[in-house]
């Protein structure tokens, strides 16, 4: 009995810590983008109810209990203009795909299951965050093109409701897999 809690305990801190890591290397590519535009960085936040915080080069990190989801705060982001902003959007989700490509290539050639489950969290963290709901990454790249191109203009109160819709989609994509 204590063997099989033991392996549940360690099997969680494993999926934990990929599910970090993973979440660690998306926002990195929220981060480079952000960097590259000339868009400072206050902070980056990976899951919620906050376990403990790093300072690294003068930029905090926020690592919490449950890694749903993460961003990258900054308050000169709302400065940066739409397309700006899509293209920080694209560069996490494009981060995971170079990443669970590589993930894909080094388990097809050397196949080891951690490498796998690697290779498919990142995919899935790319197919969930092109989603068009907020907070979603997929939002805000479509967001400067409906408002931009399309001239469609959101209320604060459909934006609410998108948020809420969001929420549910990542919870149910989470749930499904």
């Amino acid at each position: 009995m204590l063997h099989t809690v033991f392996l549940l305990f360690l099997g969680a801190y494993i999926l934990w810590n990929l599910i970090v890591v993973l979440l660690a290397i998306h926002e990195y590519g929220h981060l480079l983008a952000m960097k590259r535009l000339n868009i400072r960085p206050d902070k980056v936040v990976i899951g919620s109810v906050r376990l403990f915080d790093l300072q690294i080069g003068g930029l905090k990190f926020e690592i919490g209990l449950i890694p749903l989801w993460g961003y990258v705060a900054s308050k000169h982001y709302e400065r940066a203009d739409s397309y700006q902003r899509a293209i920080i959007a694209a560069a996490g989700p494009v981060m995971s795909l170079v990443t669970g490509i590589g993930f894909l290539l080094v388990n097809y050639i050397h196949p080891i299951w951690l490498v796998g489950l690697l290779a498919k969290g990142s995919l899935l963290l790319v197919v969930t965050n092109m989603i068009p709901l907020p907070p979603l990454d997929g939002w805000t790249m479509i967001e400067h093109f409906l408002v931009h191109k399309l001239g469609i203009r959101i209320t604060p109160r459909g934006r609410q409701y998108l948020l809420c819709a969001g929420m549910v989609a990542v919870m149910v994509v989470t749930l499904l897999v």
